[in-house]
């Protein structure tokens, strides 16, 4: 994970936490009755609590997103990587085979030369 990603992590959640304590501070110390006290912390409680459903729900989704980019990629390059080692082997099988053509052609050449 990167650092930027982090620092926002860490920003996002101070601004949560930040938040919940400001609007505490400011319900507990306004002038109001305390009927009307309990109603605003009520209804703070619930806007918050909706809004941090919200986040943790995209939060969720965009690391679905996440994962399926990551996986489609490692499938990807798995499927690249066994396509370039059966190139090699391929090709290895080739070189071998060029050699022991050339063995043969050169132990021809000789036995016919000893033929002479």
């Amino acid at each position: 994970m990167s650092n930027n990603d982090m620092n926002s992590k860490d920003f996002l959640l101070g601004v949560v936490v930040g938040g919940i304590i400001g609007a505490a501070t400011a319900l507990l110390l306004a002038p109001k009755p305390g009927n009307e006290l309990r109603g605003d912390i009520k209804e703070t409680w619930h806007t918050v609590s909706h809004k941090t459903q919200e986040l943790a729900h995209q939060i969720g989704e965009r690391g679905q997103e996440i994962a399926k980019t990551v996986g489609a990629q490692t499938s990807e390059l798995l499927h690249k990587a066994k396509e370039v080692a059966s190139a090699v082997a391929d090709e290895v099988k080739n070189l071998r085979g060029s050699q022991s053509a050339l063995s043969e052609a050169s132990e021809a050449g000789a036995d016919s030369e000893e033929a002479k």
